[in-house]
């Protein structure tokens, strides 16, 4: 779950990230485009205004310089003069007047009006022989105009020049008409000596709309053309460029319709993010609201509804990081022998009554009291002080549990185990469901229906168990496990006949520890599987070993577990093992409990059915301790019955009732020709009382104890009563 939350979350950020790595390549893309296209179109259109105003001002000159070639002719009658101006001024276009300046500063206009010359820098330049512009002035006849002059000397026909030949022009005007025609966007100004004489748009006022507009007028007085950057990022450009004749063309970008790309580029690629980011919250708040009810629902038991171990371990945390004055309490449930409820009533009726008994449970505690925390067990946690209240309680578990559950199909009795685990110092969550699961197993180990109190003695235990179990996992890995044999004694050829193959286990840590103790370990952490294949390999080694040694007429005995026998590799494993020994698979016997088979009996038929076909013989162990036997006589391929050694141990103290429950067992095995192991065969008496009862092996103490291989082969030297004389 935490993996795919991780999953999700990467991918929400590359979505994201990509789409914010598109917007910004876009964005980019579109803004120099635009800032190409604004560029481009500025300068094309400032290099236009720019050539108009060139073109004009030296077609005008040209025009004058004719006029004055013309007008010595005309000197003599100043009415002809003021006439042919009259006339020129109709011809030519733009030109506001013309007017002929005599030597001495009087100005004959084209309207006939007479005035003294207000230019007198540009006439005396040009009485020099130069021809000029004079500055920005106010139109004598029309003040409201600003205008400027072209001054052209006039020369007699000896080159003397004669006066001046003046034409006021409004450069206004004709960029104003050249603006109109020009498809060009921006907006143009059009200086003279820091004046602005033209702006395509009226209302725009130069220094308003030009940022810096001072600090521009200082760049094109030293420069002849240039660029101001405005604002880059909106696409804004101010260029310049003066004309021959000291004009100045200025264009604003910032009428550019193209600008706006940028900024709808902009908020388009923001709108685009926005939406991704809002998208990807929505489906991460909503990927984090799934995994929160995974998550709580990974905290909950499907069939019950409660809490399960994870929510108990957590809450478990928390109450005793906050525990001061109050002792919280473990109560760990086991409900006794519910694999052969189920296999007495059905799966369906199994879960009926596990949510029952959740419902019992809870009437009794409380909902965040109570949790399943496997198949058949619960824990119920509780802030109980004294250790009378706290046995007072599991007292009541027990017989609560004990009352009838009804249903339709019958009722249905139950007992359970309980272990009761009460808070300690620097007590922590695993140690404390460790202990009260222990406290449990003791109960149930102890007939069941009944509650155990952990305990000093308990946790001593408690804690040996958990050092096998922690030096357990490596054991087969570092050699550590070994086998014994104990001899089986055949009662009618007077010798040992067979021998069972016992594990132990010689730890470098805790010495040598006992069956009792690791082999359920083994069973839990499926660890016998592994270790039981090391067993049949190592049993057949050693039979081939003593074969080689010339000894034939014997066999040897293993033990198989129930996770060993219902693995799915079991049969091939086995095949393996015959194959890589070369043992004779008729030397081996496969020894299983009835509780093996009664789980699933037509599977442990095929796989014993099997394991006969390859010549391995089968015994059925402890024979008379569970309620299945005489039924799974009649279906499994059995050769050998082990009876358990009870019966052996009660035979000669009980009244005899031991004794004919013995004689029946031996009377159905020979009925169905099975061959008889007795165990637990400690005394002389036993064995001939057992002999004349008519059994057919021995097994235990007055024999042999388990013993290692190279006492075990003296066995079959000799007649076992020779060689118990010998001893």
């Amino acid at each position: 779950m935490i993996r795919r939350q991780k999953n999700i979350n990467i991918l929400l950020v590359l979505v994201f990230l990509s789409v914010l790595t598109f917007a910004f390549i876009n964005y980019n893309s579109t803004k120099q485009l635009v800032l190409d296209s604004v560029e481009r179109e500025t300068n094309e259109l400032l290099n236009n205004f720019t050539l108009e105003v060139n073109r004009f001002s030296m077609e005008g000159i040209a025009e004058m310089q004719l006029m004055a070639m013309h007008i010595p002719y005309l000197i003599e009658k100043e009415e002809d003069i003021t006439l042919f101006l009259h006339k020129q001024n109709a011809n030519i276009p733009y030109f506001c007047g013309f007017g002929f300046i005599t030597p001495d500063g009087e100005v004959s206009a084209a309207d006939g009006t007479q005035f003294q010359v207000k230019q007198k820098e540009s006439f005396e330049r040009a009485m020099a022989g130069e021809i000029m512009f004079s500055p920005v002035f106010n139109l004598h006849q029309d003040p409201r105009q600003k205008v400027t002059a072209i001054s052209v000397p006039v020369a007699n026909s000896e080159g003397k020049i004669i006066g001046v030949l003046s034409g006021v022009i409004n450069m206004a005007n004709i960029i104003s008409k050249l603006a109109d025609e020009s498809s060009l966007p921006g907006i143009v100004f059009l200086l003279k000596e820091n004046e602005v004489i033209f702006s395509s748009q009226k209302e725009m006022v130069f220094e308003k709309v030009i940022p810096h507009s001072s600090q521009l007028l200082n760049e094109i007085n030293k420069s002849t053309n240039g660029s101001w950057i405005v604002d880059k990022p909106a696409a804004r450009f101010v260029k310049f460029q003066k004309t021959g004749s000291n004009w100045v063309v200025i264009v604003d970008s910032i009428s550019n319709p193209d600008t706006t790309k940028i900024s709808k580029a902009f908020w388009n690629n923001i709108i685009m993010v926005s939406l991704t980011l809002s998208i990807t919250l929505v489906v991460f708040i909503y990927v984090l609201r799934l995994e929160n009810r995974e998550k709580k629902q990974s905290k909950r038991d499907l069939l019950t509804g409660l809490g399960n171990r994870v929510q108990l371990e957590e809450n478990l945390a928390k109450k005793l990081q906050y525990t001061s004055e109050k002792k919280i309490t473990l109560f760990f449930i086991n409900i006794d022998h519910f694999e052969d409820v189920n296999e007495r009533n059905g799966y369906l009726i199994g879960d009926q009554l596990l949510f029952k008994v959740s419902r019992s449970l809870l009437e009794l505690t409380g909902k965040q009291n109570v949790y399943r925390v496997s198949n058949e067990e619960f824990v119920i946690t509780s802030y109980i002080d004294t250790i009378q209240e706290q046995r007072q309680f599991a007292s009541t578990i027990v017989r609560m549990l004990e009352q009838p559950i009804y249903f339709e199909e019958g009722n249905v009795l139950l007992t359970a185990s309980v272990g009761v685990r009460s808070y300690s110092a620097d007590d922590q969550v695993e140690l404390m469901m460790q202990d009260a699961a222990f406290a449990c197993k003791e109960a149930n180990k102890n007939g069941g229906n009944q509650f155990v109190y952990f305990t000093e003695q308990l946790a001593k235990e408690s804690e040996n168990n958990r050092r096998i179990a922690k030096n357990i996992y490596q054991a087969l890995e570092n050699n550590e496990f070994y086998l014994v044999y104990q001899p089986i004694y055949s009662i009618s050829a007077d010798q040992v006949v067979s021998f069972e193959t016992l594990l132990r286990w010689k730890s470098p840590v805790l010495g040598e520890v006992g069956p009792v103790d690791f082999i359920p370990l083994l069973e839990e952490n499926d660890s016998i599987v592994k270790v039981g294949s090391w067993v049949i390999r190592q049993a057949a080694l050693q039979v081939k070993k003593w074969e080689l040694e010339g000894y034939k007429d014997f066999t040897v005995t293993i033990n198989i577990s129930v996770k060993q026998l219902q693995h799915p590799n079991f049969l091939r494993d086995v095949e393996t093992i015959l194959a890589e020994t070369l043992v004779e698979p008729r030397m081996l016997v496969f020894e299983i409990t009835e509780s093996i088979v009664a789980q699933n009996i037509e599977s442990a038929k095929r796989i014993l059915e099997n394991l006969n076909a390859m010549g391995i013989k089968i015994a059925l162990d402890d024979f008379g301790t569970g309620y299945s036997s005489l039924s799974i006589l009649k279906v499994l391929p059995f050769q050998f019955m082990k009876v358990d050694r009870a019966f052996v141990m009660e035979v000669e103290s009980d009244g005899g009732e031991s004794r004919a429950i013995l004689k029946g067992i031996l009377e159905i095995a020979s009925g169905l020709e099975l061959t008889t192991i007795m165990e637990g065969v400690e005394t002389k008496e036993q064995l001939l009382l057992l002999k004349e009862m008519g059994a057919h092996r021995i097994q235990g103490y007055y024999i042999s104890k388990p013993v290692d291989p190279m006492i075990a082969v003296e066995f079959l030297k000799f007649e076992v009563m020779d060689l118990m004389d010998i001893s």
